[in-house]
């Protein structure tokens, strides 16, 4: 199956993927042409969201949650994957 970018979506996919920008309580970043965000908890650390999920645990800081946003995208991306392949969660 063949398949493209929406017109609506193309500045997503076009802009620049995984250069963060914000301030030091929230950033966000393009990962697949979606948002991500790194925000700060209740706790004071700092979550990822992306694609309607967070990470579980929080990190220490604002670096700390940015360096790991490729391997969250990833497993995101793999979970939603396993919901697809066998039509559950």
């Amino acid at each position: 199956m063949k398949i493209e970018v929406t017109h609506a979506r193309r500045v997503a996919f076009d802009s620049n993927q995984q250069t963060w920008n914000g301030c030091d309580k929230i950033q966000f970043s393009q990962f697949g042409g979606q948002e991500m965000l790194a925000i700060t908890n209740e706790q004071e650390g700092f979550v990822l969201t992306y694609l309607g999920m967070k990470t579980t645990s929080q990190f220490l800081t604002m670096d700390a949650a940015k360096k790991a946003a490729p391997e969250f995208a990833s497993s995101v991306l793999n979970y939603l994957q396993e919901m697809l392949t066998n039509g559950q969660n």
